[in-house]
């Protein structure tokens, strides 16, 4: 890929800014602040998109911190041909109105690209974190405090796994690691244990609903054993049967007339309705009546004035015999009368018994009845507890099932882990000494061959040999560490990039001196299928190119 034109319709500081761009070396100067790196963010928002921001970090985000000063559009356009054609890419970087337009130049048609906001796939195939770690060189990430060396040695390690820039094995086996955590079986023992505690193994839930039942009949037996005992009388009508039976005789009554009663039920209606107490209770009363009846007769044969004995004497003779007469009648049907109510008493005394067993069945029935319900409320209380049981029994056999299952993951996590270390072991025995033999050369052409020897150890250390020994990055100076760090950028480039993506060098030679200058810019002659992008504040690098015989086109910001 080369880029043709650049238009930074709304980008930092730029406003409606063009920059035309030659195939080979471009030499973009400027002074500080005026807009080297902007430019460079530019390409790379052009070719990778602009992330929005999110969190507390957001005014750091490089989104924030490209927002258009003048202008709203925060947008642009960039021209690049490919070997299938030339193509205008148009971005609108904004994440309210985010977009990426891709135009077939030669026949004016829209480009369906393969991602969304993204050229990955469709005009370029290497991924925004495996260019940014080769052929983009920016100026902080020259700096020379120790997490430069662990940034070299930790994209070694991304290298020699996985041969791309975006895929770390010692991240990757830190996640098998963080997932094995999530089936561990720590939490399902304790509750598995919690859960055995519950279980009652030494119940025979079956034998005790059994024993209910057996329980149920007896008390059910018992109850009908009961039998009302049968009683032999004629019962007396209280007031409300006499009520409802004398309703049912009036009824009667409009069918057929009512039979004319006995003298004996007459006397008991009589008795009924007396009550027990009555006149006839005395014989002191009725002999007293009977004596002043005999008086009575006495008292009219004495004052009829008719002076015959015979006369006064039969009168009273007839008195004291009507008398007697009638006390006989009296006493006799006094004697009836208390015979009806004894037999009244008997009656009246069954009724009593037979109420009285009545209710005493009652209760009894009440009671089988609490007992037949206490009864079906234990069966009830077994059958829940022995779902209870039955549902803890399945419950722990679910986490001996998921305890089993998380054993088979663990166990194959672990194979994963054991297999990417082996793997990142094969892969550094064949790829290390390829990544070596690149760096040493370019290495060894930059420092003008006072190094020709560098090597990436097992242990993922950069070490360079000086006489007959080889030292580590901590002992060389700061130039020597920043042509180390771009000797390792362009030795990866041309291992994992086949396409000709642009190399773009960020203003890094600040600390260079002339002769190391000289011999960095005569290494990149070998890269001139690539273009390239210098960004510089030394006005003189031009010239030195010049002098190398590197064809150049000078842009001035």
């Amino acid at each position: 890929m080369k880029i043709n034109k650049l238009h930074l319709q709304d980008f930092g500081q730029f406003h409606d800014k063009d920059i035309t761009l030659a195939p080979g070396v471009n030499v973009l100067y400027g002074a500080n602040e005026a807009g080297k790196t902007t430019t460079k963010d530019f390409i790379i928002g052009m070719l990778y998109g602009v992330d929005a921001p999110s969190g507390t970090t957001a005014r750091f985000d490089q989104y924030e911190k490209r927002k258009p000063i003048n202008g709203d559009a925060y947008a642009g356009a960039m021209k690049v041909t490919t070997e299938s054609g030339e193509y205008l890419i148009e971005r609108n970087f904004s994440h309210q109105e985010k977009s990426t337009v891709v135009t077939d130049m030669d026949n004016g048609q829209q480009v369906a690209l393969q991602q969304p906001d993204s050229l990955v796939g469709t005009l370029i195939h290497t991924d925004k974190s495996t260019y940014m770690n080769t052929l983009c060189v920016g100026q902080m990430e020259l700096a020379t405090d120790r997490g430069i060396v662990d940034k070299l040695n930790d994209y070694i390690v991304n290298m020699a796994s996985g041969k791309a820039g975006d895929v770390d094995a010692v991240r990757a086996v830190a996640q098998l690691q963080d997932r094995k955590k999530e089936f561990s079986n720590e939490e399902l023992a304790a509750k598995e244990k919690e859960l055995t505690q519950k279980l009652q193994l030494d119940r025979d839930f079956d034998e005790e609903i059994a024993a209910v039942h057996e329980e149920y009949k007896k008390a059910e037996a018992s109850g009908g054993e009961k039998k009302e005992p049968k009683l032999q009388f004629t019962p007396i009508k209280n007031a409300s049967m006499r009520e409802e039976e004398e309703a049912e005789e009036i009824h009667e009554e409009e069918v057929e007339e009512e039979e004319p009663l006995t003298r004996e039920e007459r006397d008991k209606q009589m008795l009924q309705n007396m009550g027990k107490r009555s006149i006839l209770d005395n014989v002191f009363v009725l002999l007293f009546l009977g004596l002043l009846c005999i008086a009575v007769f006495v008292g009219i044969a004495w004052v009829i004035p008719v002076n015959v004995p015979q006369l006064k004497m039969g009168i009273m003779g007839f008195g004291v015999l009507l008398v007697v007469i009638t006390m006989i009648q009296v006493f006799s049907r006094r004697a009836r009368l208390y015979r009806l109510l004894e037999e009244l008493e008997i009656e009246q005394g069954f009724e009593d018994a037979k109420a009285e067993v009545a209710v005493a069945r009652s209760k009894d029935r009440t009671e089988l009845n609490e007992k037949l319900s206490e009864l079906k409320n234990k069966e009830e209380s077994i059958v829940n507890e022995r779902k209870e049981q039955e549902e803890i029994l399945l419950e722990i056999n679910r986490i001996k099932e998921q305890m089993a299952s998380n054993e088979v993951e663990t166990a194959a996590l672990d194979l994963a882990i054991r297999t990417i270390q082996d793997l990142s072991e094969e892969i550094y025995d064949s790829f290390g000494s390829v990544l070596n033999e690149q760096v040493s050369a370019i290495f060894s052409r930059i420092t003008n061959h006072k190094y020709t020897d560098v090597r990436i150890d097992n242990q993922l250390r950069v070490m360079v040999k000086s006489g007959n020994s080889y030292i580590g990055m901590d002992y060389l100076s700061t130039g020597t560490i920043e042509q180390i760090y771009l000797a390792l950028r362009l030795s990866i480039a041309n291992v994992l990039i086949a396409e000709d993506l642009p190399i773009i060098i960020d203003d890094i030679f600040v600390t260079y001196d002339y002769q190391r200058l000289y011999d960095t810019l005569s290494c990149l002659s070998e890269y001139m299928n690539r273009q390239i992008i210098l960004f510089t504040t030394n006005p003189g690098i031009q010239d030195m190119l010049t002098q190398l015989g590197i064809a150049n086109h000078a842009i001035s910001l």
